[in-house]
């Protein structure tokens, strides 16, 4: 079994933080596919501007990224070396929880979520 923690809730998805609908703003989404934690995102940077986007754990666009990736973890990061984005998975009783862990900021550049090893965090008045 899969579980990702979001709220320091478990759930075995599929989740959505933000507004996924709006191509201009920020979101996270998560779920499994074949017992594997995927992850689809447009990440904002504190001012505002799109740093990256992601489908499935897959880099799209042209943005100056560097995705990193074993099969327990998954780090992107910018031109600078600064990470943008972290998940791991570990064990945690009978099941594989992934954590999701960084500051997520909207295309106003207000922080939407954050996510550390008690779950991602939601700052209202984001979607959940």
């Amino acid at each position: 079994m899969h579980l990702f923690n979001i709220g320091t809730n478990l759930t075995s998805g599929p989740f959505v933080v933000g507004y996924e609908d709006d191509p201009r703003d920020f979101y996270i989404r998560g779920k499994t596919i074949h017992d594997k934690p995927t992850v689809s995102c447009r990440i904002f940077d504190s001012e505002g501007n799109l740093a990256f986007s992601m489908i499935d754990n897959k880099i799209v666009g042209a943005e100056p990224v560097e995705l990193e990736t074993t099969p327990n973890e998954l780090v992107v990061r910018d031109a600078q070396g600064h990470e943008l984005l972290r998940t791991y998975t570990r064990p945690q009783g009978n099941a594989n929880v992934t954590y999701i862990t960084g500051h997520f900021f909207d295309r106003s550049g207000r922080l939407a979520a954050r996510g550390d090893e008690r779950g991602l965090l939601v700052n209202c008045p984001l979607r959940l």
